[in-house]
């Protein structure tokens, strides 16, 4: 038999909560038994206590029986809330604990995933996946763990007790329960549907509030508010609409459930009451009757509400599924090598890329680097210089030829040495939000704070950080909104600074800056990059100065001639 689909998807996730899920059933189980107890208190305190029958009930006068008959109720009611509270917790704890390993496999995929992915995945349709379709996930496992396995075994008890009780009331109780077996079908279709499409619209309202929330300087720059919240309702609405039918489409299936249970118990009663008219029952078994009935139509209304939230989950575990499942990735090979130290050079040959296969951005790009070097590549926007970064870092593989570190090609590297290799400052230099210290630290996980004050000093950090609060512990805010931009192309120059690469790779970090902040960028630059090798991308003639070898990008054509090199004095060492 096919497992439901959020079963499947959480299944790896799940094997290690296996005891615990199988506790919480067990509990559950149990406390079926003891709702099969509870009738009886009532069938006994009517026959023997209340309905006058002559003689007494094991030696006990009627006041007697419905002392005992009270307190076996609420003995009872007791248990059966001590099994909740315990199947519950137990059930839930394991839930939670699937899904915080469910979110970290997520991602960790979505860490390790090709940046062509993420080029077409939103960040904010990402987060969605990662935390609402996840908790909606472990609502169909918890279901199952605590409402199919108990429904169905409080089914088939409540089914044996009917039948050796009065089997003719029992068919008759039971000729509704096909009827709502197959609309419960029927239903979980719709709910499937509805969804589905609520899920993928949340998705894009989440994307674009994180859009609209990450730009909000820009939109109020602009004096846009208006337009972002009009971006914001028309997505916002969108979700409610959706919300709303599909609201819409579980709510019509409650009436109908309770409409068709309601005939099946309306016949019992008719016909039980014709039986206790004739002497063939008394007031009480017919009451014992009528609750196992209620206790028979508890778990058929339970196994089709699980239905519906099976079909809530699997929409759900669709778009986790595509996560887990994505195999677009720039993947080692099974025999990769530890990439070399870069003690000769890095050469490109023949390399050819596009992002899109009808648009290539690199053709037949030839190109050494001598270890030690700095080589500034210059050229108009859009030619491709970043993305030669990029693929040196393995971010994307190259689509022809190839490019090789002492003579190895990089696909024979393994990525994690091959990018300890190179140190990376990006045209945005992106920061997180933590202190100075931890944000130059990042750039090498076995940083000192004694390090990390020395290459704050090298990248000219020290010149700024005693005005802040709290010197190199002072928080940055997301994406170091606290400083300008050149103190961050200088906090991201500190990182690349406590690296241990030999190579640094520059891109456009004069960029947006006025003169003197570009000045004091490119001194930062000349002193945490002595010694080093270094690839530097920029627009700036006066950052290309200081370069050993400035090499030319000529504009993109049909086919893009090689790389050409205009020799550049050296103004660096």
């Amino acid at each position: 038999m096919k497992l439901p689909l959020p079963l499947t998807v959480a299944g790896p996730a799940a094997r290690v909560q296996v005891p615990a899920l199988a506790a919480a059933a067990g509990l559950v189980v149990l406390r079926v038994g003891v709702l099969l107890l509870r009738p009886w208190p009532l069938a006994l305190a009517v026959d023997h206590a209340l309905a006058g029958t002559p003689g007494s009930w094991a030696g006990f006068d009627p006041l007697t029986i419905l002392v005992l008959a009270g307190a076996a109720t609420i003995l009872l009611s007791a248990a059966i809330g001590l099994l909740d509270m315990a199947g519950l917790r137990t059930a839930e704890g394991a839930a939670e604990r699937i899904g915080a390993s469910l979110r970290a496999t997520m991602f960790h995929q979505a860490m390790t995933r090709s940046l062509r992915w993420h080029d077409r995945m939103r960040s904010g349709e990402l987060v969605s996946r990662l935390t609402t379709d996840v908790g909606r996930l472990l609502d169909g496992v918890v279901a199952v763990a605590t409402s199919f396995l108990p429904d169905a075994v409080m089914l088939l008890g409540v089914l044996g007790l009917l039948f050796a009780f009065d089997p003719g009331l029992a068919v008759i109780g039971l000729t509704v329960v096909p009827v709502l077996a197959v609309l419960a079908v029927r239903q979980r279709r719709r709910i499937r549907a509805a969804q589905q499409e609520a899920r993928a619209e949340s998705g894009r309202l989440a994307g674009a509030t994180t859009d609209l929330l990450r730009n909000v300087r820009a939109v109020q720059a602009f004096g846009r508010a208006d337009r972002a919240t009009a971006v914001f309702g028309t997505r916002n609405r969108a979700v409610l609409d959706v919300e709303l039918r599909a609201v819409d489409v579980d709510a019509r299936w409650t009436p109908v459930a309770d409409i068709v249970l309601a005939i099946g118990s309306a016949l019992v009663l008719v016909v039980g009451g014709r039986h206790v008219l004739a002497g063939v029952l008394t007031t009480g078994q017919l009451l014992v009757v009528l609750a196992y009935l209620r206790d028979l139509y508890s778990p058929v209304r339970g196994l089709t509400r699980l239905s519906a939230v099976l079909a809530k989950a699997g929409a759900s575990a669709s778009r986790v599924r595509e996560v887990l499942e994505c195999d677009e990735a720039v993947v080692d090979r099974v025999d990769a090598l530890p990439a070399p130290a870069l003690r000769q050079d890095v050469r490109f040959e023949e390399v050819a890329f596009s992002y899109e296969a009808a648009h290539p951005v690199l053709t037949d790009v030839n190109l050494r680097i001598v270890a030690g070097e700095t080589v500034c590549l210059l050229g108009p926007s859009g030619i491709g210089k970043s993305t030669l970064l990029h693929l040196l870092l393995r971010l994307y593989d190259v689509d022809a030829g190839r490019i090789l570190i002492d003579g190895v090609d990089l696909r024979d590297c393994d990525q994690r040495s091959l990018r300890e290799r190179f140190a990376f400052v990006p045209q945005d230099p992106w920061l997180l939000d933590a202190s100075v210290a931890e944000n130059i630290a990042f750039g090498n996980q076995h940083a000192t704070r004694a390090g990390v004050l020395a290459a704050g000093r090298a990248a000219l950090v020290d010149e700024f950080v005693d005005r802040l609060p709290f010197g190199y512990d002072t928080p940055l805010g997301e994406g170091g909104i606290r400083l300008s931009g050149g103190q961050r192309r200088r906090v991201a120059l500190a990182r690349a600074a406590v690296s241990e690469a030999p190579m640094v790779l520059l891109d456009e970090p004069t960029a947006s800056l006025d003169p003197h902040s570009a000045a004091a960028v490119v001194e930062a630059i000349r002193t945490t990059t002595t010694n080093r090798t270094v690839l530097l991308v920029t627009h700036d003639h006066d950052l290309a100065a200081i370069a050993d070898r400035v090499v030319t990008l000529p504009p993109r054509q049909t086919h893009q001639p090689p790389l050409t090199a205009e020799l550049q004095p050296s103004g660096r060492r």
